[in-house]
């Protein structure tokens, strides 16, 4: 992107799909974070605004890693006994 306009407007026609969480911009690359982005609609539309777009790289966003069993500690719960008048 030569200038701050060209930035601005691939910024712009960015943030209009759905479920992207950030945006930011380097000195070329566009970096989007979100959940369900469609790669191939982001490109298409990058490329009518703008004339050139390129996917660099598309990868899944890291889970979070699950408790060892060791750790984790049963849930005990009481036992209320509830003595009524006969």
């Amino acid at each position: 992107m030569e200038n701050n306009k060209q930035r601005a407007k691939a910024l712009k026609c960015v943030t209009k799909l759905h479920g992207i969480v950030s945006v930011s911009a380097d000195d070329d690359k566009i970096t989007v974070v979100g959940e369900g982005i469609d790669s191939v609609k982001l490109s298409m539309m990058l490329r009518k605004k703008m004339g050139f777009a390129e996917l660099v790289m598309v990868t899944p966003e890291k889970e979070k890693t699950e408790l060892d069993a060791k750790s984790m500690q049963p849930l005990v719960q009481p036992i209320y006994y509830y003595a009524y008048p006969a």
